[in-house]
This record gives structure tokens, sequence and C-alpha cells, in this order.
């Protein structure tokens, strides 16, 4: 297993995954923000030939990062993470071995009228982000399987509802806030009869692939959107 170069695709081929399998506790991806793809829309660009997928992504950041500054434990007291909701586009060029990323994304408190249950909906903090996919950096299984991406970009804080002026992490003093940040997406797959990584199918079970490029990560059953095994994205702020 490792990385190399592919042209706008992932036409890759590597050596073929182990099959011992390891868990990893359960976490925020251990970065602070995770975002999970809950589905996808994918369509051509008439104009360019593009590939452009559409997705809306579900998360949560850790409490004390700057989309998710302590100053909203005003409004939660028991909060432990915020509820993080986007959605993103990905257009993967036909010219150069990258895919560009954009969106927007809110993160929510759940509305005082609504059950005890329901999804957290109510804006706190809004903005936008971009960022490029590096797909000459991808790891894939050897019959092609994508299993790593990696991404580098910029989140920016436009607005908030919390009074920055006096309660502002230290990150983003004020708003307007731009943060680089590089995250990693786990695509999730399954295994073949020979122990080999093939695309993950709704029901069976599926893993990711660990930073070591050996390792399985058991999808949990909070990772899965109807049963279906979804794409991971975990993101550390900073250069």
């Amino acid at each position: 297993m490792g990385r190399t170069s592919i042209p706008a695709g992932f036409a890759l081929c590597l050596l073929v995954l182990p099959t011992v399998t390891h868990a990893e506790p359960a976490q925020l991806g251990g970065t602070g923000f995770t975002l999970y793809e809950v589905s996808e829309r994918v369509h051509m660009d008439p104009s360019t030939g593009e590939a452009v997928r559409v997705s809306p992504l579900l998360g949560f950041a850790e409490l004390g990062t700057p989309i998710c500054p302590s100053a909203v434990l005003v409004t939660v007291p028991k909060l432990e993470s915020c509820t993080v909701i986007a959605t993103g586009t990905n257009v993967v060029s036909l010219t150069t071995p990258s895919s560009n990323v954009s969106g927007r994304f809110d993160v929510v408190l759940k509305l005082p009228s609504d059950s005890s249950v329901h999804i957290p909906n109510l804006p706190v903090l809004s903005g936008a982000f971009v960022g490029t996919i590096d797909l000459r950096s991808a790891v894939t299984s050897s019959s092609g399987v994508p299993l790593l991406l990696f991404i580098r970009g910029s989140f920016t804080i436009e607005w908030s509802t919390i009074e920055w002026s006096t309660m502002a992490p230290p990150a983003c003093p004020e708003l307007p806030c731009t943060l680089p940040f590089s995250g990693t997406f786990r695509v999730p797959f399954a295994i073949d009869d020979l122990g080999h990584p093939v695309e993950a199918d709704r029901g069976h079970a599926a893993f990711y692939l660990a930073d070591d490029l050996h390792r399985r990560i058991p999808v949990r059953p909070t990772e899965r959107a109807a049963g279906f095994p979804t794409v991971r994205l975990e993101v550390s702020f900073g250069p």
C-alpha cells in the first residue's frame, strides 16, 4: 500500500491491503472536526466535460476549535461538540491531477421547540470553504478502489450570533476570519473473499484505511447513512 502519481482519476495500481483487522476507538477523527458525506449527486459540466460531485455533509466539531468556540456554552451549557452541516462541490480536473472543492457550512444548535432527538438546525455560525485534493498522493487498492484522499484549503467564518468582539477564539479575533486547514478523506471499502478491498455495499461490513496504510478501521453504525457507509473527512486547522 502506498502513494503514487495518477492522471485525473483513480487509475492507480498499489499493493493489496493486508487482511488483519484492527479497530480504533470512536472519536471525532482525532482532529477536532469530522464530516460525513450523507449522499452525493454527480453530473457532467457540459461546458468542460468535468465531473461535478455535490454532497450534503454532516458532522461534529470539538468544543474549543475555531468553528466551535467555547462561547457557545453560554447558549448550551452542557454542549460537548458542535453539529456542523454543509454542502460541498467537488470538480475533478481533466487537465491536472487535482480536484477542486468548495462549499458552505453552518454550525447549528437545536431549536428549543424541537423534540429532544431532533437534529440541530438553528445556525449560530456560518461560512465558506475551498480546497484542493492532490490526486497524485491518493491511496487506492490494487484494483483501483480509492481509499485515502488528502486535501488542503481554508475555512472562512463569515457570520456568527456569538458576541465575537468579546468572546472570539484566539485564532479568529474578528470576522470575517480565514483559517487554513488540511484534511483526510477516508473512503469506506469492503473485503472480498480473497481479502482484497472492493467497493463498500449497503448493509455489509465496511472499513476505513488507517494512516499507516495497513490497519483497517471498522465503520461504526453511526457512520452510515440509511445503511450505506459514508466517506469520512477529518480536518485539522493550521498550515
